[in-house]
């Protein structure tokens, strides 16, 4: 007998794209929960996804009709395999809308509720973004360690920082790596007049919402770096949610269909590369076997 209330195979189905191709995946959904609207689980993975996706009024529109709905639901209040997952499912759904709001009290509110539901670095980073963020964090007190960059840039943003970082994905750094970096720029990659063009297109809608606190941004730029030895033409940037306070960047792939910018019109103003860059690119030609 099929189950009338959900159905696992069309579930994976819908969230099977949900990195790659998320506004396939919000139609894969659309289609499930047509077919399955009581599946409270599925809808509370809805709300999540359409928050990556930044459609934040529709992901609240559908979060607060999930909470009354399945208030009146006597038999799923009863599936007790179901409500431990569709609570999870829920709060992390309310965090994230809480989180592109900047509500920050009510986020400190809801992780001492819940606190046995995160593991402690996720709950240690959660309570440390909101609490600096509402001015609960002395920042004299706070030292540079590179092993807790994320909460150094949370409580004091340093650029400078954020270029010492940067620098693990460089191609220089990692040509006598013992163990290279798995994302790394190649030698020709005009890192510092991306990064000072990447700030004429950011904070923008061309964007992810995948965490709580962070928005990502994808850039094409041709043969702009390796993954794992395998040439890519993107790159990812992370920065705190409506800011120019870029985390980190990294080419990445599989991208085609993200919202993306195309910077490719930068090598149009680009001049010949100097002879001393070419050996450097041989190098990493040799290195990482092109």
């Amino acid at each position: 007998m099929l189950n009338r209330y959900f159905n696992e195979s069309e579930f994976q189905y819908a969230i099977k794209l949900l990195e790659t191709d998320p506004f396939e995946a919000k139609e894969r959904f659309e289609t499930y929960l047509n077919k399955y609207p009581t599946d409270y689980y599925a809808r509370a993975y809805y709300v999540i996804l359409l928050t990556r996706i930044c459609l934040f009024d529709e992901a609240q529109k559908e979060y607060d009709a999930i909470i009354k709905e399945s208030n009146n639901d006597t038999f799923f209040a009863y599936n007790a395999k179901k409500l431990h997952g569709f609570k999870y499912n829920m709060i992390i759904a309310k965090l994230k809308l809480l989180g592109a709001k900047e509500d920050y009290q009510s986020i400190l509110a809801i992780l001492n509720n819940y606190s046995e539901m995160f593991n402690e670095r996720d709950h240690k980073y959660i309570s440390y973004y909101c609490r600096s963020r509402l001015g609960a964090i002395d920042i004299n007190r706070i030292k540079q360690n590179d092993n807790a960059y994320r909460f150094n840039q949370t409580v004091n943003y340093s650029e400078e920082l954020f270029r010492e970082h940067v620098k693990r994905h460089e191609a220089d750094y990692n040509l006598d790596a013992e163990i290279p970096n798995g994302a790394i720029f190649t030698p020709d990659f005009p890192l510092d007049d991306v990064i000072n063009e990447i700030k004429k297109h950011i904070p923008s809608n061309k964007r992810l919402f995948p965490g709580y606190f962070d928005d990502t941004y994808y850039f094409k730029y041709d043969n702009c770096g390796r993954i794992n030895n395998h040439l890519t033409s993107y790159f990812a940037i992370i920065c705190f949610h409506n800011s120019t306070n870029i985390l980190t960047m990294y080419p990445v792939c599989n991208c085609q269909k993200l919202p993306y910018t195309d910077l490719n019109y930068l090598k149009e103003n680009d001049i010949n590369i100097k002879d001393n860059r070419l050996s450097q690119i041989e190098k990493f030609n040799r290195r990482f076997k092109r």
